[in-house]
């Protein structure tokens, strides 16, 4: 590096790749394709925005629901972590552009209810995933258009939004 570079901010490439592979394996492993093709869309993020150590710490905990998941066996907990990471798309891109950040939500859920259809749930089943899903990003949108952009907020915008579609399971 000569002395008229700047020394880059952010996470180095190497460590970015390697929680990326570690969280992908894991969802790979303990959750199978349907997690680990919502998971890998969580990586956009810090690719568009940066490679930052706060993006992967707040994208680490989504990995909590593939734990239950495992404990539980309860599949309905995918819901969840797909909107945990729709959510976590949504506020990590609005940092740059707040369409970006809806449009990029957006595609994880319709990612999630491809996924559905393709492991064949009912139309009503489907429906109210869409309707609540299509609810939770438009709070998360909001919510992020309305508080001031901070750690903290974004970490509070995403678990909300996972926990309600957690809540979301009781319809």
């Amino acid at each position: 590096m000569t002395t008229d570079q700047a020394p880059r901010p952010g996470l180095p490439v190497a460590g970015f790749i390697a929680v990326e592979l570690a969280y992908l394996a894991i969802a790979h492993i303990w959750g199978g394709p349907p997690w680990t093709v919502v998971g890998m869309l969580a990586f956009v993020a810090p690719l568009v925005t940066g490679l930052r150590r706060a993006s992967l710490v707040l994208l680490v905990p989504s990995l909590a629901w593939l734990v239950l998941f495992r404990v539980t066996g309860n599949r309905e907990l995918f819901f969840p972590f797909a909107m945990y990471v729709a959510a976590f798309l949504s506020v990590s891109l609005a940092a740059r552009d707040a369409r970006l950040g809806a449009a990029g939500g957006g595609f994880v859920v319709i990612v999630f209810l491809a996924i559905r259809v393709l492991q064949r749930a009912t139309v009503p089943v489907l429906a109210v995933e869409c309707v609540v899903a299509v609810a939770i990003l438009a709070a998360v949108v909001a919510a992020r258009a309305t508080l001031r952009r901070q750690p903290a907020s974004d970490a509070a915008i995403v678990a909300g939004a996972s926990l309600a579609a957690y809540a979301g399971l009781a319809l």
